[in-house]
């Protein structure tokens, strides 16, 4: 027993010597949703990509917003793209409410909760900011509802 033990840790050792950082910057670029952070951002649409954001995960919706009251644009990661299910455009008029993620330099970004586009709001998490694509693909869609923000 004890030496199985030995051979574990010796296992996870060498696993850390072979990889070295690369395991803590991937876990150091992950962002989190924080409800104290949470901001509204209403503007326009500058460009749409698909990043792979997590390891091992879906590729990533990202949006730039140019936020029309501050004057700057945001990154705002909208979902795994399997699960937005909307047409989105370049120079649409949006808004969102989600957490800001800490960062450093650069453009800030934002982990959108929910996005309202042409009259619908489409929620992407729960007030606590968990995701509403738990559970993989196959769970439904965005629950959506028409109306205001």
């Amino acid at each position: 027993m004890k030496r199985l033990a030995i051979f574990f840790v010796l296992i996870a050792v060498l696993g850390s010597l072979v990889h070295g950082d690369r395991g803590i910057q991937a876990v150091e670029k992950q962002h989190f949703y924080n409800v104290d952070r949470e901001i509204r951002l209403e503007g326009t649409v500058q460009e749409i990509s698909l990043e792979p954001r997590y390891k091992d995960r879906a590729p990533f919706l990202i949006v730039l917003v140019l936020d029309a009251e501050r004057g700057e644009t945001f990154s705002v990661e909208v979902s795994p793209a399997w699960f937005f299910g909307d047409d989105l455009h370049k120079g649409e008029k949006v808004k969102i409410v989600g957490s800001l993620a800490e960062e450093g330099e650069g453009m800030k970004t934002v982990i959108a909760r929910q996005m309202n586009l042409r009259g619908e709001t489409v929620m992407l998490r729960d007030k606590k900011g968990f995701p509403s694509w738990s559970g993989g693909a196959a769970r439904q869609k965005g629950r959506r509802r028409i109306g205001g923000f």
